[in-house]
């Protein structure tokens, strides 16, 4: 059984549930207790460096799945006297409002409060280590909002297997936002944490070493870089997104419940309607049809054309895949934009730092993001995508005891509800994926529980 320890400010009050293991503290094992100090500061460059006080941290033991809960300090300091040595991923996350965050940085914000987050993954915890820094960082908060990725898929034998994924982008403001030339993305990574001479420490890949990527260390702080970038058509008002309501971005635009034809007249069942979803209703589809064709390759002969459902527009393509996976296995990062179309035309297209002759990814500027979200699996085989100040964590497919679902098990992630205001939802945002989304069926335009 898993072991919840909350610590407070120095006298430490240790609070224990669950069951208690000998070994976890000294009772005869060959591990002793080490003390560990855990500093958050905000960002240097747009928040100052300053002490962050007050901030909620978890610390979670990569083996055990243990995980300790406390407070920093006014000093931005948490200090533990005495913690198990191993492996362990940090978050780090607090709030204030807009008059907090006047009076501490001297700037004022649009909105009525401010979130913070943090992330270090993998942290080595042993009596040779004994202290590390978390930095946090407060997103950019968007009106338009990721609300629900369905990458997992259903089942391979009885279901659609991936031909049902689907993205859906939801207008959390209390304003009508046109849809018209939003930018959609999945991000390139690497799909291990193994260090290597081409990745930083975390195992993600070092970007400043792709060939032409000339731009220093900003190539990975202030860039993402994407495999996949499609863009809503419209020339700037046919496509309204009313306070409340979403958009749906299928894969494939057709009801994946019932039984249809390939585009070879080939027949394909469904056993089990009740694993997919029906996606005839989707406001834009992702076909790849005519692209293919007109790039001298041949289309997937599961992607059918709803014509009734407009077409995404492809602006750049260097994925394997024939169709547009949400990825049950390489578990990208999403995030959506808006820019000037002959801006987006301009953006550099580099290699992977492991690869000068393999294909090129879209380089975009993290400062024209709206909204992003990491998805991986718990044990985090692959590193982040993207910066803590966009996501400060991920977010991935579990059950109500925080174990991960398999893949193509017909559930997605889905943004919570934060409060109902004039019957329309108000959705979580802040900036923190771990916090921000649940686990739900996959269901288009359908809603986390309350």
């Amino acid at each position: 059984m898993k072991n919840i320890i909350t610590y407070l400010f120095l006298p430490v009050l240790i609070l224990i549930t669950g069951c208690k293991r000998e070994d976890d503290f000294g009772g005869g094992g060959e591990l002793q207790p080490v003390p560990f100090t855990i500093t958050a500061k905000y960002d240097a460059v747009k928040l100052s460096g300053k002490n962050a006080a007050n901030v909620d941290v978890i610390l979670e033991n990569t083996s055990t799945g243990d995980k300790i809960i406390g407070k920093t300090d006014a000093n931005g300091e948490l200090k533990f006297e005495a913690i198990l040595p191993g492996t362990y991923n940090i978050t780090a996350e607090s709030k204030m409002s807009k008059q907090e965050y006047q009076e501490l940085f001297g700037a004022s914000i649009a909105s009525a409060e401010a979130h913070f987050g943090g992330m270090q993954e993998k942290v080595t915890i042993n009596a040779n280590i004994s202290s590390t820094i978390v930095t946090l960082s407060s997103g950019r908060v968007g009106d338009l909002l990721i609300k629900q990725v369905y990458y997992a898929g259903s089942s391979t034998t009885e279901g659609a297997v991936f031909r049902d994924h689907f993205l859906e982008i939801y207008n959390n403001s209390d304003e009508t936002i046109f849809a018209d030339g939003l930018y959609v993305a999945l991000l390139e990574g690497n799909t291990n944490s193994n260090v290597t001479s081409y990745t930083l420490a975390n195992g993600q890949y070092d970007w400043s070493k792709s060939a032409g990527n000339n731009i220093g260390g900003s190539a990975n702080t202030e860039y993402v870089y994407a495999n996949t970038v499609i863009r809503i058509p419209g020339s700037g008002s046919q496509y309204p997104i009313y306070p409340g309501e979403s958009i749906v971005i299928a894969q494939t635009a057709i009801n994946h419940k019932a039984p249809y034809d390939n585009i070879n007249g080939q027949s394909v069942s469904i056993k089990k309607p009740e694993l997919t979803v029906d996606l005839s209703g989707a406001d834009f589809e992702t076909y790849l049809g005519d692209y293919l064709t007109a790039n001298g390759g041949s289309p997937y002969m599961y992607d059918i054309q709803n014509i009734l459902v407009p077409d995404m527009k492809i602006i750049h393509w260097s994925a394997a895949s024939k169709d547009l996976l949400l990825s049950p296995t390489s578990r990208p990062a999403f995030v959506i934009f808006k820019a000037a179309d002959d801006e987006v035309a301009l953006f550099a297209k580099v290699p992977s730092p492991k690869s000068v002759t393999g294909p090129l990814f879209a380089r975009i500027p993290k400062k024209i993001i709206i909204d992003g979200v990491d998805t991986t699996d718990k044990e985090l085989k692959a590193p982040k995508d993207l910066p803590v100040d966009i996501d400060a964590t991920r977010a991935f497919i579990k059950d109500e005891t925080g174990a991960p679902y398999p893949d193509y098990s017909s559930y997605s992630i889905i943004r919570k509800i934060k409060e109902v205001v004039n019957n329309r939802a108000v959705l979580m945002d802040t900036n923190n994926s771990q916090n921000d989304f649940t686990t739900i069926k996959a269901n288009p335009r359908g809603n986390a529980p309350l």
